[in-house]
């Protein structure tokens, strides 16, 4: 009888033990799984701009603070308004060493170029970081000193004045077509492949204005360089509190300019958790506050993965009613 207790008690142990593995294996595993090579990080945009900015900030920040036990390796992929590096890393499906820095503009290309074109869908969306903040930039010398001078000239020589933008079809030229609507002006769009460029084109003299994100312009903002002079929010920056928002000239042009990070499809969930994990920790530190947030003058805004997807599908639905207007969408 006594052996008979023993053997149940010992198959009840089993069971509890079976039963804890069914309920907590994900979290077991995410918890043993970590990268034992170095992770490529792609930045799909030329060095400079915001995406580099972030894929670059966010390997340094991770190392210092020894969140992963891997180097995150940045890698610049540009081309095709962001395309040809999201490509690269649709194309490492069930790779769990390869990230991807993830912004509206990437999913708005994908719209634009159509059937075949790599599309959030072939991605894991991991989680987002922060929200970006919209601005018209000119340089310091500029005859255009506030964005009324900017809408009185334009309105003065229709097509004539240009701005600058990254890419085609993306969060720029989104906000540009939204401005002037809004404003009852237009103006000619210049694409370049990334903020950096955009900037240098800027003090080139080689347009009369761009739309920038602070950490691609907040160097030669400090060199007094460059100034921004509206933003597209609905209240001022505390970094800048002397640039109007366009809602306080008329003209209500806000956008929510979400900077996310994305794997392959069809990587191990206990490497999703393991990321999202990674990224939470370091989004919860003083270095990250202070290296990236302050620093580039961007909103704190963490969303887990589940959160996330949601804002990149309905951003991807309300940039398509702008992208046919702009004669990019049919």
């Amino acid at each position: 009888m006594k052996g008979r207790s023993m053997r149940i008690s010992l198959l009840t142990a089993v069971f509890v033990m079976m039963l804890m593995v069914m309920v907590f294996g994900i979290s077991i595993e995410a918890s043993e799984w970590k990268p034992t090579k170095p992770i490529e990080f792609v930045a799909p945009f030329a060095p400079g701009g915001g995406s580099d900015v972030l894929a670059r900030s966010i390997a340094s920040i991770i190392e210092g603070e020894k969140l992963c036990p891997v180097p995150l390796l940045v890698v610049n992929k540009a081309g095709g308004s962001g395309l040809v590096g999201t490509t690269a890393v649709v194309q490492q499906k069930g790779n769990p060493l390869t990230l991807v820095t993830f912004i509206p503009g990437q999913a708005q290309a994908a719209l634009v170029a159509g059937k075949g074109a790599p599309t959030h869908r072939e991605l894991t969306l991991l989680c987002n970081l922060a929200l970006d903040e919209q601005l018209i930039v000119v340089k310091a010398d500029s005859p255009l000193k506030t964005i009324q001078d900017v809408i009185a000239e334009a309105k003065k020589r229709p097509g004539e004045l240009t701005i600058g933008g990254t890419g085609t079809g993306q969060d720029d030229q989104i906000c540009q077509r939204l401005f002037e609507r809004s404003a009852g002006i237009r103006m000619r769009y210049v694409p370049f492949k990334s903020g950096g460029e955009c900037i240098t084109a800027l003090l080139g003299g080689h347009v009369n204005m761009i739309w920038a994100n602070p950490p691609e312009f907040v160097p030669q903002w400090e060199a007094k360089m460059v100034k921004p002079v509206a933003v597209a929010r609905l209240t001022r920056m505390a970094e800048f509190p002397d640039v109007p928002t366009l809602k306080e000239v008329g003209h209500t042009v806000t956008y929510f300019f979400y900077r996310g990070i994305a794997a392959p499809q069809d990587i191990p969930a206990e490497a999703a958790a393991f990321y999202e994990n990674m990224f939470k920790k370091m989004a919860d530190s003083s270095a990250w506050k202070t290296n990236y947030i302050k620093k580039y003058m961007l909103s704190q805004s963490w969303m887990g993965s589940k959160e996330f997807a949601k804002v990149v599908v309905q951003n991807e639905e309300e940039s398509k009613e702008i992208l046919k207007d702009l004669g990019l969408l049919k």
